[in-house]
């Protein structure tokens, strides 16, 4: 497994598994209050967590060096890509589809599971509070398992 430039690792904080960690993340980023009206696809979804475009652009700006591969009409097509057509806001499982389609834009020769344990290791799980992992590839490993 490699990483681009040799940055820094994160694993999910400890005692959290990978699924728990991105639901973490996804729930701190989304905004419910931020909707003016919703339509009726989104009504039903009123006790579902969603995450709306500019919730999704602000959890990748403050990924750290993500803006370095992506750009914001990147990030944008990449949002509007993975919600469903009609709707302004993805609920969990198309936020994991926005997270693969980033994921293979920045590791594009990576199988795409590699490219999102890189990915979550080296930009995602950094939104968490904590410092890097000593034992990167491990961190790796351990994301591969976990998402097998």
């Amino acid at each position: 497994f490699h990483t681009k430039m040799n940055a820094a690792l994160y694993g999910p904080p400890p005692n959290v598994a990978v699924p728990e960690a991105l639901n973490l993340i996804f729930g701190h980023y989304c905004s419910p209050w931020k909707s003016s009206y919703a339509t009726e696809e989104e009504t039903a979804l009123a006790n579902v967590k969603t995450m709306d475009g500019a919730s999704f652009a602000r959890m990748c700006r403050e990924a750290p060096e993500l803006d370095q591969f992506v750009s914001r009409s990147q990030i944008d097509l990449i949002f509007s890509k993975a919600k469903p057509q009609g709707v302004r806001r993805i609920d969990f499982d198309h936020f994991l589809e926005a997270l693969l389609s980033l994921s293979t834009k920045v590791y594009p020769d990576e199988v795409p599971t590699i490219a999102l344990a890189n990915f979550l290791a080296r930009f995602i799980f950094a939104l968490f509070d904590q410092p890097p992992s000593p034992d990167g590839v491990n961190v790796i490993e351990n994301i591969i398992r976990e998402l097998s």
